[in-house]
């Protein structure tokens, strides 16, 4: 058993220096800290970030329609205009970029009008006039998608600046030309850059908050389990007092600190039980060693003595007397065990007994020893049937009055008192001596093979210790509740409390 305990604190040892090995991991508050800080930095950029688009988007969209409605105007200013072209050679590119000069720069000169560039092609892409011309010198995709009575609308980016372009075809006197019109929209794109900015410069803030937040939220969850997994290291290195202080709150922490206690308490109950299971098997491996070496030590002394031939014939008498008793004393010991044994292995055959009936019996067959003790043996048995195996019951009672009668002094009484508790529906036997009683020290041994309170007084009697641990086997065997309470020098009560008679259950 130590060595299976001393096996298990190695192995404990062994544990936690693997868990010191693996210390570098990262920890569970760390865990709780970066999950909940990264889990919330990805919601706040994803969503400043939809919001961010879906104002530009917007914004592009309004800017887009703000330049195809300067379009339209523009387009309605030229034909409003048409009527002052009859003098003109439309032939005349000169002339026809004369008269759209005026038109066009008299509407760019108009208050209420935004900065635009306006020009005018022809079908075979010859630029004929340009208000607030851009030098691209790129390919002009808007003109090849110029198309007739539908406005088409290309963003570009001339040095380094958003443009929004609409083109369509236009007649004028029959005859097709170009119009492009351009607007600077680079501002769509700052505002854009500047939400990000704004964007970025609040994460970074709300992230310092929430770290901070976070940490001392992560800390304090995690405490009462790092706590808890020190007390574990301690009990796996054999420490088995500790507990976890219990917060009494009612949450998962609260219940899993009760819930470990309670695992302790009933581990630290098994181990203390398997101790003293432990203790009580060698005590009851030392006493059987020394209730069968004892006997055979005497016979076979007394034997080489017999053999030497040179004894006389009061030597030899007393030489066999002793092998003669302590053969019988072997030969009772092991009817004891066998008894034992076969108690332990089949089942009690429990009927209805009348108590009263039983404990004449009983007294009958003690008599002569009460007699021989002039002890006096007082009964108070109320008529009860009660539901037990008949022989074993008569052995019970037997083995107790008879340990009664040794531990009484000659004149002593004994009292027997049965009762019916109508209550419990049991029935409640007690057998009180007022002898000589049991230490307290060894109350709680008793019960266990071959221990033997006073081994002087047992050997008087021919005592092998076996007796209370049948009459505790017959009980368990038939259901009885088995207490006994002594004290050194008043005397011992047993209690015995036994079902009431009925169908065994």
């Amino acid at each position: 058993m130590w060595k299976s305990l001393k096996k298990k604190q190695i192995v404990g040892r062994e544990k936690h220096t693997k868990q010191k090995e693996y210390g570098h991991k990262m920890k569970f508050w760390k865990k709780i800290f970066l999950y909940s800080v990264t889990l919330f930095l990805v919601l706040l950029s994803g969503t400043g970030a939809l919001l961010v688009e879906k104002g530009y988007g917007e914004n592009l969209q309004a800017a887009v329609n703000r330049t195809i409605n300067k379009y339209i105007d523009v387009e309605y200013t030229i034909y409003l205009n048409t009527d002052y072209i009859s003098s003109i050679d439309i032939d005349d590119m000169n002339g026809m970029k004369n008269w759209l000069e005026v038109i066009i720069n008299g509407y760019a000169t108009n208050g209420d009008s935004e900065p635009v560039g306006i020009e005018v092609y022809t079908m075979n892409n010859v630029q004929i006039m340009s208000h607030g011309k851009h030098e691209i010198e790129d390919k002009r995709p808007e003109l090849s998608n110029a198309t007739a009575g539908e406005k088409q609308f290309i963003i570009r980016e001339i040095k380094g600046k958003k443009y929004v372009f609409v083109s369509s075809i236009i007649n004028i006197k029959n005859t097709d030309l170009k119009l492009v019109l351009s607007k600077d929209i680079s501002f769509v794109y700052e505002k854009r850059a500047r939400d990000y900015q704004f964007l970025f410069m609040i994460d970074i803030g709300m992230s310092c908050i929430l770290a901070v937040g976070m940490f001392i939220i992560s800390k304090r969850l995690t405490k009462p389990i790092v706590e808890l997994s020190q007390i574990t290291q301690e009990i796996a290195m054999g420490n088995y007092d500790r507990r976890v202080i219990e917060r009494k709150n009612n949450d998962e922490i609260g219940i899993l600190e009760e819930n470990f206690n309670m695992m302790i308490n009933q581990i630290e109950n098994n181990i203390n039980e398997l101790q003293a299971l432990s203790q009580a098997k060698q005590r009851f491996i030392d006493s059987l060693n020394h209730e069968i070496k004892t006997p055979i030590t005497s016979i076979v002394g007394y034997s080489e003595l017999l053999l030497k031939g040179k004894v006389n014939e009061t030597t030899k008498i007393k030489a066999l007397s002793y092998i003669h008793s302590e053969a019988k004393r072997l030969e009772m010991l092991n009817s004891t065990m066998l008894k034992l044994i076969l108690l332990r292995e089949e089942k009690a055959v429990r009927v209805n007994v009348n108590m009263a009936t039983c404990i004449q019996g009983v007294e009958g067959i003690l008599k002569y020893k009460l007699e021989n003790q002039e002890i006096d043996l007082i009964k108070q048995i109320e008529e009860a049937q009660v539901l037990v195996d008949p022989n074993q019951l008569e052995i019970l009672l037997i083995n107790l009055l008879d340990n009664g009668i040794k531990a009484s002094a000659n004149g002593g009484t004994i009292r027997i008192e049965g009762n019916l508790d109508e209550t419990s529906r049991s029935y409640i036997l007690k057998i009180r001596d007022y002898g000589i009683g049991i230490p307290k020290i060894d109350l709680d041994k008793i019960l266990e093979p071959f221990y033997m309170v006073d081994k002087a007084r047992t050997r008087k009697y021919n005592g092998i210790g076996l007796g209370l641990t049948i009459c505790n086997e017959i009980c368990q065997s038939n259901g009885i509740t088995l207490d006994i309470q002594s004290q050194e020098g008043e005397g011992t009560l047993v209690i015995l409390i036994f079902q009431v008679g009925g169908q065994e259950q």
